[in-house]
């Protein structure tokens, strides 16, 4: 499956089946799990546990955890336990939290992001069992609940605003609130604000990345991460770098482009980017080679 398929089908699950995936399965999300913590999350300052016992996830946060305190309850849950409070740990466990939702994806399980920034402290350090860390978001999972999913899913479909693709936008049935912008409003060319023609991205080959790449989750659908082409670079930017969300949405956003740009033959590098400009309105966070 291309990554452009993967973004297309992947859907935020809230329904799950009361039951286990299965040890074989767990086994190898644990293997998974390790194998970043190795390679990466050591070095960077985070690392993903496994938290078998749901029921017990659920209890503890229900109320006070999730969407205005809404807690998704599902068989497992994956933590993502930081070891600092730097902005860039939080972008980099981001984008390597989003593999693990593809992983998942894989294995025909559904997931969905849980943000518990807001937390009692004590509440965390009980799921942690952890003094010393923290944790901000955990991934619910499990086999979705089909019947439920089928009620509620709700299909997105395009709506032409203007004469070319560039002004298209993808629409879910639920209203305009959950409208995707369109690509001539996250891609700027040379500088803040100027916004590049499609003519200019297609020339570039590169159309098809910020076309797609609209789809990447954001919390709440707030949509705060922008590109700024310079070259061969996009330079990744948020708005309000104040909201520490932000950082994470962008996390998630550079993880989306890099796998359709890769789709796509480009051999695609990036790197986190502290930028010291104190600029209310935006931050440049990250730059990849296009």
């Amino acid at each position: 499956m291309s990554f452009r398929d993967f973004l297309l089908a992947l859907q935020s699950v809230r329904d799950y089946e009361d039951k286990s995936v299965g040890s074989v399965i767990l086994n190898d999300i644990r293997g998974y799990l390790e194998e970043l913590n190795t390679t990466v999350g050591k070095e960077k300052g985070f690392s993903f546990i496994l938290l078998e016992d749901g029921l017990k996830v659920f209890n503890m946060l229900e109320g006070i955890g999730g969407y205005s305190g809404v807690m998704i309850k599902s068989p497992h849950y994956i933590g993502l336990k930081l070891t600092n409070n730097k902005v860039e740990t939080e972008f980099i466990s981001a984008y390597f939290m989003q593999s693990v939702v593809k992983k998942l994806f894989e294995a025909e399980l559904g997931s969905c992001w849980v943000n518990i920034r807001n937390v009692p402290q004590n509440v965390k350090k009980e799921l942690l069992n952890d003094e010393n860390s923290n944790i901000n978001y955990i991934l619910a999972f499990g086999k979705a609940d089909e019947k439920v999913l089928k009620g509620k899913s709700s299909s997105l479909y395009v709506q032409n605003i203007s004469t070319s693709p560039y002004g298209y936008k993808i629409i879910e049935e639920k209203g305009i609130d959950n409208a995707r912008l369109a690509v001539s409003e996250i891609v700027y060319l040379d500088q803040w604000g100027n916004k590049a023609s499609y003519d200019e991205l297609e020339s570039r080959g590169v159309a098809d990345i910020f076309f797609y790449v609209r789809n990447a989750p954001s919390y709440k659908n707030i949509q705060p991460c922008r590109f700024i082409l310079k070259g061969g670079e996009a330079y990744l930017a948020i708005l309000s770098p104040e909201n520490e969300e932000n950082y994470v949405d962008a996390g998630i956003m550079i993880y989306t482009a890099e796998g359709l740009a890769k789709d796509l033959g480009i051999p695609v590098k990036w790197s986190f980017i502290e930028d010291s400009d104190n600029n209310k309105e935006y931050r440049v966070v990250a730059k990849m080679s296009l």
